[in-house]
């Protein structure tokens, strides 16, 4: 059982080094849009800050699946938790690259900015930091252990329902901006696809931190009474 104990650690703390480069990524993402809008800018953000934390992120799970595969895999209860969060993390870092790229490729088509687009991708991206905060709190309470079984519960139950919480303002940003968008741009059909994909991909990011979520509300409650 101790040795059970200490795998769980490990493996919560690499999950959290996770969910804190997405964070971290999305907040430096937000300010820096809030700086400057010009495509040069976030382009240079996309392949030196965005391009590194994809790769952290993905070594991170490698690390998790080598863990597990290295004679430890019967000494950790509840495997299947951490290798689908730690997969839904991966999935959601990717899918923030991607909708980043197709904004890059939508600047590349017109550089004229359009400022209801914009403040549809950054409510977005508001929503990626928001649950990625959580999402941090969310193992940070799982690892805690000076808490009683059903006040620590309780505590889960609310980080992870401020993460549902985002994922449902973030599917409303989304419906009411593609809207938006196939209206404005039903007679631009390249540039429709572009930013219909970018808002797109947003959404996605936050629905596998949701995701994520659902797997790490398992395994905090897998090690109560």
């Amino acid at each position: 059982m101790a040795i059970d104990s200490i795998s769980k650690i490990t493996l919560i703390e690499v999950l959290q080094n996770m969910a804190q480069d997405i964070q971290n990524i999305s907040a430096t993402l937000l300010t820096r849009m809030h700086e400057n809008t010009k495509s040069e800018y976030i382009e240079k953000f996309y392949r030196q800050d965005l391009m590194s934390a994809k790769d952290r992120i993905s070594r991170n799970k490698d690390r998790i699946f080598d863990y597990l595969a290295s004679g430890r895999l019967e000494l950790v209860s509840y495997k299947e938790f951490y290798i689908n969060s730690s997969l839904q993390m991966e999935c959601a870092i990717s899918k923030l690259e991607a909708g980043i790229y197709r904004l890059l490729l939508s600047y590349s088509i017109d550089k004229s900015d359009d400022s209801e687009v914009y403040k549809t991708i950054e409510g977005l991206i508001g929503e990626i930091y928001s649950s990625s905060q959580s999402l941090v709190d969310l193992l940070r309470s799982i690892s805690t252990g000076t808490k009683g079984n059903s006040e620590k519960r309780k505590i889960i139950e609310e980080r992870f329902n401020k993460i549902s919480e985002s994922e449902g303002r973030g599917d409303i940003i989304y419906r009411e901006g593609l809207a938006r968008v196939l209206v404005k741009y039903s007679d631009k059909p390249s540039r429709l696809i572009s930013f219909k994909e970018t808002i797109e991909y947003l959404e996605d990011c936050i629905d596998c931190l949701y995701n994520a979520s659902v797997y790490i509300k398992l395994i905090g409650f897998s090690g109560l009474a």
